[in-house]
């Protein structure tokens, strides 16, 4: 745990989970307790759920009123998943990609392509949907810490560039463990579009996360099924 640095710089881990997807064992509090001890800014982007993001911010931005109130939500289409970022409201799962992008922009939010070119996950956004939508997509995600080939991440990469499209860094979190190993670090923003303006010119410390960590979302996943680690 090293970053709180003294100057104005944000870090930011651009995706990780709460135990508000069912996958993951990452209580608020940890989330909170994290931001508060390493100053790394979580975007916490539940399954379909922005109530975990809600939590987080509610208690970060009492004690840092500075800090942008970031709703976000990790949507699946029915082709693959997207997330919207300063969200408003929660965007329901299984919509087409064109129309779960109307409903992000129709807030002003933004959107990220999670691990798209990802050869392990069932859910990621398929290519030839992405192909059809880059023209409206706001981010793409070319470090995530999760996918199993690192291969991935720079495939990721070079199709972000080729498009002209800025990337991310995400942890991809849903254990502890996972925590403060992957972020940005870019100018403050408190908006959209300063986001948008910083992000191109970000640093990235990334740490690619052993393939065991599916293991034991697995066995999260199972252990939530019989009633344990709910949410509260």
């Amino acid at each position: 745990m090293e970053p709180h640095s003294s100057d104005d710089a944000i870090h930011f881990d651009m995706h990780l989970h709460s135990w508000y997807s069912e996958d993951s064992a990452i209580p608020v509090a940890t989330i909170v307790k994290c931001y508060n001890r390493s100053g790394i800014l979580p975007l916490v982007c539940d399954h379909n759920s922005i109530t975990g993001a809600e939590k987080v911010y509610r208690e970060i931005c009492a004690a840092n009123p500075d800090i942008p109130f970031i709703l976000a939500e990790e949507i699946m289409t029915s082709e693959g998943e997207i997330i919207g970022l300063f969200l408003e409201e929660e965007i329901p799962p299984f919509l087409s990609a064109e129309e779960t992008l109307d409903r992000i922009q129709d807030q002003g939010a933004l959107s990220i392509i999670p691990h798209p070119f990802c050869s392990y996950r069932s859910s990621v956004l398929r290519t030839d949907v992405l192909n059809r939508i880059i023209d409206r997509v706001d981010i793409i995600e070319g470090f995530n810490a999760r996918v199993i080939d690192d291969n991935d991440n720079l495939v990721a990469q070079e199709y972000a560039a080729r498009n002209k499209k800025p990337v991310s860094a995400g942890s991809d979190a849903h254990t502890p463990l996972e925590l403060v190993r992957t972020w940005v670090t870019l100018q403050p923003f408190s908006t959209p579009m300063e986001l948008m303006q910083a992000i191109p010119k970000a640093t990235v410390r990334y740490q690619h996360m052993h393939p065991s960590v599916h293991m034991i979302t697995r066995f999260v996943k199972a252990v939530r099924k019989l009633g344990f680690f709910r949410p509260h």
